[in-house]
């Protein structure tokens, strides 16, 4: 403990404006303990703790090999580009890091080589790849559309049999790994190697998630299938290569994903005649037939490229014809199957529907795990968590925020407006928009007006009266509208979910933060609704209110980022204050005092200007 310490007292000299915080120290110290006895921890960090240094020290000072698994690219990019570096250069403790990301992040050189491409951007690419080092997409100026052609794909690859693998960009750079102290994944990668039987990562031995209330989402997805026009057409276009005749089932194909009736949102289960259009399309892809010709045409085969080509397309022939017979059978108690529209057509989805057991899977496979976020409790204990993935036998710990929510911040919320329920929908959209003019008028702009749907936020959008410059999620790519948020003074922004989390605006351009619905999630959604489903009587207390408490928490989370700023966070659904869960979630949010009148926003302003 004595190193952890010395190593925060050599921050306090070495980084310009940092300060220190008993918040982090305590942090630091719990992940450390941990690491000794070799224990797991769940441990909550409130905003402005810095629980990124939290815990990198202790993992570097453990001297074990340790992997940080988090949500987002943002925070990986923070991990691997900022902090490690600075601690690389600040600290005695000599360590080594790295990142590790998906093999479609890096060209195949097998891929490329089968690629027929043409034009000036297929030139820059050529001119790219002769003189890139990493063949990493991100170093690239450019993304080609044709990306997804050459890129890595792990149902096309051959590992240690290709022919390319020793000049294999993603291998050479995961051959260093194994040497690597501190490995960056991100949450998708993690499943996936569970789902390899622990082949993926390097090593496993200290394992840390940020971020980690995604994790159950993420595993559910990854742990699932989907069935689309692009994947299925991508294997025709493989066989096509493998002259294999395959051209009179393109339309059919087609027809089937493009031309049927996509319904509007997810339908589960997946509906009979389209159950019965995917048994013919089954039949008529002949799958299993053609496996059986390939095989024996790889046997015949002196060519090795040719050879290994053939053995990657059985494998994905053999992957794709499982996930054909899983949906048509839909007999996994596990999944819910569902259809819906998407990339211009319908697609099919399955998905883990409880990832509790998976997860114990996963915890097996490391000697120590720590589970971290800003927002892991609801209610003010690790309750819902634990009982969402299984997890016993962790240590638990809340850390405050260093933040002075009650000199800094006021909450508001409204007792006037109708419920935002479906009965009251339309008088609810029309009465909050006087009440988001109202504040936005207060905070003289500064504002993140965030919603839990396009609907509603279009309609706020297109009939907003505000003389602040204003933007929508969808006017521009999100890191832009982040960017041009924070250029433009005075600006406002109207957002939905994925700006709920993940963004930090710091400083004087952000002070106010409008929520305009409680975040619960959409009955809409299939795997939602059958883990409501099977909780039944239970639904809304064991699942539904903690969940949406959690996304309010990271929603708020958006406005204070540090000691000397200050803020209004509103929330204009009256259930807060007319149900009685309301006292349970204004509970679990910062402790900042409480108004319900716009006059009191208006004061507050006015004295911090």
């Amino acid at each position: 403990m004595k190193d952890l310490s010395s190593s925060f007292d050599i921050l306090e000299k070495k980084f310009p404006g940092y300060e220190d915080r008993l918040e982090q120290r305590e942090m630091a110290g719990e992940i450390m303990g941990s690491f000794l006895d070799g224990k797991n921890l769940l441990i909550e960090a409130g905003t402005g703790v810095g629980k990124s240094f939290a815990y990198l020290i202790p993992a570097i000072l453990s001297r074990e090999k340790t992997i940080i698994s988090t949500s987002s690219l943002a925070l990986q990019d923070q991990l691997v580009k900022k902090d490690l570096v600075f601690l690389r250069k600040a600290l005695p403790r000599k360590f080594s890091f790295g990142i590790l990301k998906g093999k479609n992040n890096y060209v195949c050189l097998k891929r490329e080589r089968e690629y027929a491409g043409s034009g000036k951007f297929y030139l820059r690419f050529r001119k790219w790849l002769s003189e890139t080092e990493t063949g990493e997409r991100s170093d690239i100026s450019f993304t080609p559309k044709f990306w997804a052609e050459v890129c890595g794909d792990s149902q096309d690859c051959g590992g240690r049999t290709c022919l390319f693998y020793g000049r294999c960009f993603y291998y050479r750079h995961y051959r260093k790994l194994y040497a690597t102290d501190i490995l960056v994944v991100n949450h998708h990668l993690l499943a996936y190697d569970l789902l390899s039987d622990f082949s993926l990562l390097p090593f496993h031995k200290q394992l840390i998630i940020d971020e980690a209330p995604h994790i159950e989402d993420v595993i559910s997805t990854v742990l699932g299938s989907t069935l689309n026009y692009s994947s299925t057409a991508w294997l025709l276009y493989r066989l096509r290569g493998l002259k294999v005749v395959v051209d009179h089932l393109f339309p059919q194909v087609e027809s089937f994903f493009k031309k049927s009736d996509a319904p509007p949102w997810p339908v589960s289960p997946v509906p009979d005649p389209v159950i019965e259009k995917l048994k013919k399309l089954r039949k008529d892809l002949a799958l299993n037939k053609t496996a059986s010709a390939l095989g024996k045409r790889k046997k015949s085969t002196v060519d090795e490229e040719l050879r290994d080509r053939i053995e990657t397309t059985i494998g994905y022939i053999e992957s794709f014809a499982a996930d054909m017979d899983d949906f048509i059978g839909q007999g996994n108690k596990d999944k819910v199957y569902y259809a819906e529209g998407g990339n211009g057509g319908m697609e099919l989805k399955s998905s883990l529907v409880e990832s509790g057991n998976a997860f114990e899977n996963l915890m097996r496979a490391y000697g120590n795990v720590i589970m971290t976020s800003a927002t892991l409790t609801s209610g003010k204990n690790f309750a819902f968590l634990k009982k969402r993935l299984n997890i016993e036998d962790f240590g638990e710990k809340i850390i405050g925020s260093p933040f002075d929510y009650k000199e800094q911040s006021l909450l508001y919320i409204d007792k006037d407006l109708p419920k935002p329920d479906n009965e009251n929908n339309g008088p609810f959209q029309k009465e909050s928009l006087k009440v988001i003019e109202k504040l936005i008028g207060a905070s003289r702009g500064r504002a993140l007006v965030l919603f839990t749907s396009y609907r509603h936020l279009n309609f706020v959008a297109e009939n907003v009266e505000t003389q602040y410059p204003f933007k929508s999620q969808g006017d521009m790519p999100p890191a832009k509208l982040i960017k041009w948020f924070k250029d433009t003074p005075d600006s406002v922004l109207f957002a939905t979910a994925t700006f709920w989390q993940g963004i930090d605006i710091k400083g004087d351009d952000l002070s106010l933060v409008i929520i305009v619905r409680l975040p619960f999630s959409s009955p809409g959604d299939p795997v939602y609704q059958e883990r409501c489903d099977r909780l039944k009587g239970r639904w809304f207390y064991d699942l539904a209110l903690p969940h949406a408490t959690l996304s309010l928490r990271q929603g708020f989370g958006r406005l204070i980022r540090g000691r000397d700023e200050y803020g209004v966070v509103a929330i204009l659904d009256t259930r807060l204050v007319k149900n009685s869960y309301g006292r349970y979630i204004v509970s679990s949010l910062p402790p900042a005092d409480i108004t319900h009148d716009i006059r009191d926003v208006e004061a507050f302003f006015d004295s911090h200007q």
